[in-house]
């Protein structure tokens, strides 16, 4: 199992690195939602052009390149891909991720309300004990949140390139049950710990400089490094992903064809 997932990162990292088309359009798509995201937060809303700015074209952009970079991040991993195709592929299927995400959006959201209000209602009460709460609110808010969620998400959203919306719908057990198999979580939590562990430390490392505008550009070098390395890693984690469903697939059909 080990041998299997370190090999899909592997190959992931291999084919990122070495199709610059692929890191191009990805880094774009990256950089618009941040932008978005920017925008949404200091435009102010004296026009209504901007009060229609701020609640729905910033959002609605920030959306549809966030999903253009999933499926590019679950593209770039075919042989021989360039620019071209992983664009054309991006505009043709970003919709159908789009449309599958919408129940787990739902669903993200109505964890998010459940944990804050348990936080509430049981964490402020000064009679109960408080830590062992906490701890276990924190622990349900990672696990499902930030792990099954995103797993259920890359398997359903593979499924929906690779057989359509119906196809996705239908092989909704399929996609739980890869979701969840130990290759899959291992990928998962073993990229995303690393490169969240870099940029953690990118981020937060005090490095001491004698020259202001040394200061200056080692901060400015530091925080765009600190957005790059979770960029880095979610590409890897998406690509590894694909890769190791493509060599399963493969393996099985050559057990079918030799059986």
């Amino acid at each position: 199992m080990l041998k299997d997932v370190f090999t899909s990162i592997g190959a992931a990292a291999q084919k990122l690195f070495t199709n610059f088309g692929a890191v191009l359009i990805a880094l774009i798509c990256y950089t618009a939602i941040w932008a978005a995201g920017y925008f949404f937060v200091v435009i102010g809303q004296a026009t209504q052009f901007q009060v229609a700015l701020t609640v729905v074209i910033l959002p609605l952009l920030a959306l549809v390149f966030f999903f253009l970079l999933q499926v590019i991040g679950l593209s770039y991993v075919r042989i021989g891909v360039g620019a071209g195709y992983l664009l054309k592929r991006a505009l043709k299927d970003f919709w159908k991720l789009l449309i599958v995400s919408l129940p787990l959006i739902a669903l993200a959201y109505g964890l998010w309300w459940a944990f804050g209000y348990l936080d509430k209602k049981f964490v402020a009460d000064v009679e109960t004990p408080k830590r062992w709460i906490e701890l276990t609110l924190m622990a349900g808010r990672w696990l499902l949140l930030y792990l099954a969620l995103p797993l259920v998400a890359i398997h359903w959203w593979m499924a929906a390139i690779r057989e359509g919306l119906g196809g996705a719908i239908k092989g909704i057990g399929r996609s739980l049950a890869a979701a969840f198999s130990p290759r899959s979580v291992l990928i998962y939590v073993l990229v995303l710990a690393v490169f969240g562990a870099l940029a953690w430390f990118v981020a937060f490392t005090k490095t001491h400089v004698s020259s202001n505008w040394g200061e200056l550009v080692l901060v400015g070098l530091r925080f765009a490094l600190s957005l790059l390395l979770p960029f880095i890693g979610w590409m890897l984690t998406l690509g590894a992903m694909a890769e190791m469903t493509t060599r399963r697939a493969l393996t099985e059909a050559m057990s079918d064809l030799n059986g």
